[in-house]
């Protein structure tokens, strides 16, 4: 009888332990709560892991590697750019040109083949690489406005200086060319013509002088041929033009404007020169025209009777570019 009292004691809390306890459904919940979120966020941290998208799409480089064709003469246009040491020398030398001197233009010590030996100043003369004038065989196309001439009525005062026949001009007168301004200081003869286009040189080139504000210098070589009639310009003033030595006359009551020197086709040629005479200094801006002007064969006649010849020769263009207007 103990024994079955004992039994049924111990059956009791068994059965008891086996009912559903009320807090199993909150605790299941509350189990499963911090799980479930976890989960979810685990899932796109998987997605993140996978492989990054593909960069944005890029240009293959055929596209924008073929350079487009403006682009091709950009080299040759650099090589045009106005070298600032050498246009400081020749705006402190931009008065030389013809500032008179023992050279000239005959063989022997003074000639020019003796330029550069006979001062330290003249070194260039012999030993630069952008030396005027040159033979013009090849040149480049390039994009350029034609230069803007702005040539005003002056007086004429006429040097001859022993080297040519100088006239000097009032203030006033400009050129536009390559983005620069610069103003016409004189303006001067040579015969032949210093400048060749083809290896022709021409019996007479006038070369007007002009200066920016910085001091550089830029010179238009106007070519000029054998004509029929007489230029009315060089008539105003060719009989009277001196015939000794540093002499000037003066013409109060007479005025003109050289713009009368200027062909009617304006294209021109460009490269970077120097001086043609001593002491032959770098850095200036060169715009021959290619077309030529044309005066009488006895215009031409007088200035010989003065200048028999008084034309540099021919320098080397060594590592220049000329170019030429499109």
């Amino acid at each position: 009888m103990r024994y079955l009292v004992l039994m049924i004691s111990l059956a009791f809390p068994l059965v008891s332990a086996s009912e559903p306890s009320h807090d199993a459904p909150a605790k299941a919940p509350a189990k499963a709560s911090p799980e479930a979120p976890k989960t979810k966020h685990d899932a796109p941290t998987a997605s993140h892991e996978e492989p990054a998208p593909p960069a944005p799409h890029t240009a293959p480089a055929g596209k924008h590697g073929i350079p487009p064709r403006i682009s091709a003469p950009r080299p040759a246009a650099k090589k045009h750019k106005p070298p600032t040491a050498g246009h400081g020398t020749a705006a402190a030398n931009h008065a030389a040109p013809h500032a008179g001197g023992h050279w000239g233009y005959e063989g022997g010590r003074t000639g020019p083949n003796n330029w550069g030996s006979m001062s330290p100043s003249f070194a260039l003369c012999a030993e630069g690489k952008e030396q005027s004038p040159i033979n013009i065989t090849t040149s480049y196309a390039q994009e350029m406005d034609k230069i803007k001439f702005s040539y005003g009525m002056t007086k004429i005062t006429v040097i001859n200086n022993g080297h040519t026949i100088q006239l000097n001009i009032d203030p006033g007168s400009f050129i536009e060319a390559l983005g620069s301004k610069y103003q016409l200081l004189q303006f001067h003869f040579h015969t032949p013509s210093e400048e060749a286009i083809g290896g022709l040189r021409y019996p007479m080139v006038a070369h007007l002088v002009h200066k920016s504000e910085e001091g550089k210098l830029a010179v238009v070589a106007a070519l000029i041929q054998q004509g029929a009639q007489d230029n009315p310009l060089i008539e105003a003033f060719w009989d009277k033009i001196p015939s000794e030595h540093n002499e000037t006359r003066t013409f109060d009551k007479l005025t003109y404007s050289p713009a009368a020197l200027l062909p009617l086709d304006q294209s021109f040629y460009t490269f970077m020169g120097s001086l043609t005479t001593p002491p032959c200094s770098e850095g200036v801006r060169w715009l021959v025209m290619k077309n030529p002007l044309s005066i009488s064969a006895r215009q031409i006649a007088r200035f010989q009777k003065e200048f028999p010849m008084n034309a540099r020769p021919i320098q080397a263009i060594n590592a220049r570019n000329v170019m030429e207007g499109m």
